[in-house]
């Protein structure tokens, strides 16, 4: 947590990062498991990787998984398990997967296009959700802004949840971004340097931003 925001950061690859992100104050780690992603971290090596991480830190970014994917991700040591998905679509089956892991294991990042609803039904089956830009070729990572009147609004409607803002997130509209009243917020491609490659610059410039408001 820094100040009083807790922050979860995205994307990690690297053993380094690791240490970088926790000097920074970094609340949640996020290793892409989807292979689709230039971020994806291989199976062989994320044992390596979840070595340098906290239990209680590491998440899980994955893309349509199974219920026995998703079970598998616990079974490496992951404390959660965030699912991108189109709720348009049979892709992925959430509610099995709630039903069988509990509300506690999974975030749910559903894939819906700015300025329309989100599904109700889906709001019963986590604690926690992540709101991502959308893009229609893309399941997060993207570094555009997203819908955050839409957040607020969501926010509002279900305040017994936890929401998680992410969508290109950096030095340049953190501070704004603690208007949305966010739980959490979720750097990715903003405080890189490419993608899976973080910047303690970007994330000191954060740093500074977050505890010198703080202090205003």
């Amino acid at each position: 947590m820094i100040g009083s925001t807790k922050i979860k950061v995205c994307g990690i690859m690297h053993a380094a990062d690791v240490a970088t992100v926790n000097h920074f104050g970094a609340d949640y780690l996020g290793v892409n498991c989807w292979a689709g992603s230039p971020r994806f971290v291989h199976p062989a090596l994320r044992k390596n990787l979840l070595r340098e991480i906290k239990p209680e830190q590491r998440i899980a970014v994955t893309v349509n998984p199974t219920l026995s994917e998703t079970q598998q991700l616990i079974d490496e040591g992951f404390a959660a398990v965030q699912i991108h998905f189109d709720p348009t679509t049979k892709a992925c089956d959430v509610q099995a997967i709630s039903k069988k892991m509990g509300a506690e294991k999974i975030w749910l990042a559903p894939k819906v296009p700015d300025g329309i609803d989100w599904p109700e039904e889906i709001i019963s089956l986590a604690n926690t959700f992540l709101h991502d830009a959308h893009a229609a070729d893309a399941f997060g990572g993207t570094g555009k802004q997203g819908d955050w009147e839409r957040f607020k609004k969501l926010k509002n409607l279900h305040k017994n949840k936890i929401w998680v803002l992410a969508g290109g997130l950096g030095p340049k509209n953190i501070l704004e971004a603690l208007g949305s009243n966010a739980e959490i917020l979720d750097l990715n491609s903003g405080v890189e340097i490419s993608p899976g490659l973080k910047s303690a610059e970007k994330l000191a410039e954060i740093r500074s931003l977050l505890l010198n408001n703080k202090q205003s």
